[in-house]
This record gives structure tokens, C-alpha cells and sequence, in this order.
């Protein structure tokens, strides 16, 4: 199979937005993260707007819009996955964290519409142990635009792993976000390095936009 092309990997009829994580627990001034553990939500809140128009045009240009969503509880919190850190810290965050049926496990100023699709998973991956792959592939994708939270944790795992699976894979830097400015820097770097393409919200749209007015874009998912 030939490679495509970059500017292909971001049009409507060959690419999805999956947006990762954007939960109460991850991204609200209350949730158990920010809350209990201090974490600097200033770079979380000046992207959920951003990530907002994105998915609205994504949606426009009939792009399929993925949300994933991590949720915890017994039957799966593993002995590995709560010891995963060597201490308590792994078992202490698992036990507050997007709790099943919990407030904190809701969507966080985003929210699935008709037509979009909802991924769950219990790993920082979210094509680990779920249909995500298989999503996907039925619905004719073969890159996958990654945006959410946090970026160098869940984000740059799913986008990895994206890769891995056989699909092109861009992060969308100024639509994913962390607590901590540098590790954002980093994984932005790692994958631009090693993994895929990076690329930014108005990149984006103003591609969608030029594409429209040329008629070259295609709506739906085939």
C-alpha cells in the first residue's frame, strides 16, 4: 500500500478525531486530580476551547468525532496496574480516579453527540482491551487526529499505539494539554520525531475551510 500523502491524513474521509480524556476527574478544578494532588489546570483550560471549535468543525465537515473516556473499579483494577508506580501512589490515585458512575468519570465541556462514538478503556491506552481498532476500520479511517488529555500519558499511549495498529497518527499540539508546560514540550517532540505528524487546530480547520470552498471535501466516514 502506498503512503499517503500528509496533507490526506487530515481530511474528512480518511481520518478521525479522537479526543481523549477529557473528564471531570482529569480536568476540573474539583475532580480528584487537580484537587487532591495540586495539578495546574492552566494549560488544560486554555485548550478546551480550542478543542471545542475543533470538534465542532470536525463534526461540519462530516469527520467521525471518537470520544474516549478512562473509566476504574474492581474488575479491573489489576495488582500490576495499582502497583504500577512501586508505592502507594498508583493504588491511592486508582481508588478516587473516574470511578465507575461517578461524576468525576463524566465528560468535562465536551460531550458526545448523535453520530459520534464513545470508547471506554481502563488503561492509559485507549486501544488497549477496547473496540477502538475495530471502530476504526469499519468506519473506513486510516489516520487518526489525537487530541486531550493528558499529553504525555494517555495522549501520546493511544497515539502510539495508533501507530502500531497500522493507522497514521497526528497530534493536534495545541489541542492536547497537561499540567506541566515542559512535558507537554516533550511529548510533542517525541512524537514529531519518532512516531507521526504534529500539527494545530487552525492548521486544521483552515485546511477543512480551503477544501470546501475547492470542493474537495467528502462527506461521511467512507
Amino acid at each position: 500500500m502506498s503512503r499517503a500523502p500528509q496533507h490526506e491524513r487530515h481530511i474528512p474521509g480518511r481520518a478521525a478525531l479522537v479526543v481523549v480524556d477529557v473528564q471531570n476527574d482529569f480536568c476540573a478544578a474539583e475532580g480528584s486530580l487537580p484537587s487532591r494532588y495540586h495539578f495546574d489546570l492552566r494549560f488544560v483550560d486554555a485548550m478546551v476551547p480550542r478543542l471545542q471549535r475543533l470538534i465542532g468543525s470536525a463534526r461540519a465537515v462530516g469527520m467521525p468525532v471518537i470520544f474516549v473516556r478512562t473509566v476504574h473499579d474492581e474488575s479491573n483494577d489489576s495488582p500490576a496496574w495499582l502497583g504500577r508506580l512501586g508505592d502507594d501512589a498508583g493504588s491511592e490515585r486508582a481508588s478516587v480516579t473516574c470511578r465507575t458512575g461517578t461524576w468525576g468519570a463524566e465528560f468535562f465541556c465536551v460531550a458526545p453527540q448523535s453520530g459520534d462514538h464513545v470508547i471506554t478503556k481502563h488503561r492509559f491506552s485507549a486501544f488497549v482491551g477496547t473496540n477502538l481498532a475495530i471502530t476504526l476500520t469499519s468506519l473506513g479511517i486510516h489516520s487518526v487526529l489525537f487530541t486531550g488529555v493528558a499529553t504525555e500519558v494517555c495522549v501520546e499511549s493511544s497515539l502510539r499505539d495508533g501507530l502500531f495498529h497500522e493507522f497514521y497518527v497526528t497530534l493536534v499540539e495545541d489541542c492536547a494539554a497537561t499540567y506541566d508546560e515542559a512535558a507537554h514540550d516533550a511529548s510533542v517532540n517525541v512524537v514529531r520525531k519518532h512516531f507521526g505528524l504534529v500539527t494545530t487546530s487552525t492548521e486544521l480547520i483552515d485546511s477543512w475551510t480551503s477544501m470546501g470552498q475547492t470542493g474537495g471535501i467528502g462527506h461521511g466516514g467512507q
